[in-house]
């Protein structure tokens, strides 16, 4: 049985806190469309099997649209952050996949 939403479709969030580890960069879609970049880094100690193992990972946040304009004067390198969002495939002009975090809310930390 899948999770459902009440639109039906299959549901999809990641929240994740961490830091920026690359300087933000800026781009446009050939639509025009804002993208804000963000490369984020998360270090935690988790709880599984009822043992502690560190958990590292590192994840690619876009933000875009006029929200993108208005977060890259707030975050930079170095920024603490809580985004939420949804994750999509991107591949990368060699055609590797990757995970992307699409953010849909950021709170900084």
């Amino acid at each position: 049985m899948s999770a459902t939403t009440a639109q039906g479709s299959a549901i999809n969030q990641l929240i994740i806190r961490g830091s920026i580890v690359k300087p933000p960069r800026m781009k446009r879609s050939p639509a025009g469309v804002s993208h804000l970049l963000l490369a984020l880094e998360h270090r935690s100690m988790q709880q599984e099997a009822d043992l502690t193992r560190q958990c590292y990972a590192r994840i690619q946040v876009v933000v875009s649209g006029d929200w993108a304009e208005s977060w890259s004067t707030k975050i930079s390198l170095g920024s603490e952050i809580e985004v939420t969002g949804f994750i999509q495939r991107h591949e990368n002009a060699n055609g590797i996949p990757r995970l992307v975090l699409h953010a849909q809310n950021i709170k900084q930390v």
